[in-house]
């Protein structure tokens, strides 16, 4: 068997384990040969191709990046030098439970921290707020909030509360520029 058969075939293993390990359906994700993953249903003992949700999609794309991720990890331990550590991959993630329900986010929130060494997560407040915080919170070594201002006169304001204090989210611009500013928190 070629390399890159071996390889593709260790991937789909990989994206199978971490979306079985999301997702309560009996779906299995299948990578062709170019590298693209169908959703299949196999309860009646015949391979059926499924349309998948958006929160699937979702998933199957976590599991992807999360299964290649892991694959890379493995092939450098094996093939690594003496010197710089090439196995720490960050992840930086833009909204990766915006489509999910409650369990499917608490699912996700267990699994990210264990994907990479270091990650970053972009969320709104509704995202961040429950499961997600919860699940998360004893990963979390430096957070953000990011504050836009808005040139328009008559925006609506917002805010998030974390831990008493409030912080702000949409803010009128005082000098007319679109902005966003970045605190610490």
């Amino acid at each position: 068997m070629r390399l890159e058969d071996r390889f593709r075939l260790s991937l789909e293993q990989k994206v199978q384990d971490i979306f079985k390990s999301i997702s309560f359906t009996p779906y299995i994700p299948k990578l062709n040969n170019n590298y693209e993953l169908t959703l299949v249903e196999n309860t009646s003992g015949i391979s059926t191709i499924v349309a998948a949700s958006t929160g699937e999609n979702q998933i199957i794309s976590l599991s992807f990046i999360g299964g290649i991720i892991d694959r890379v990890r493995e092939w450098s331990k094996r093939n690594t030098l003496i010197g710089i550590d090439s196995s720490t991959f960050p992840i930086v993630m833009d909204s990766p439970f915006g489509s999910l329900d409650a369990i499917y986010r608490r699912q996700i929130a267990k699994l990210v921290p264990q994907l990479a060494n270091q990650l970053v997560l972009l969320v709104t407040k509704t995202q961040w707020r429950g499961e997600v915080e919860r699940e998360i919170q004893t990963y979390i070594g430096k957070q953000y909030v990011l504050t836009y201002y808005s040139p328009k006169h008559d925006c609506e304001k917002d805010w998030l509360e974390l831990d008493g204090i409030n912080y702000p989210l949409v803010q009128n611009s005082v000098n007319e520029f679109e902005y966003t500013e970045i605190i610490e928190i």
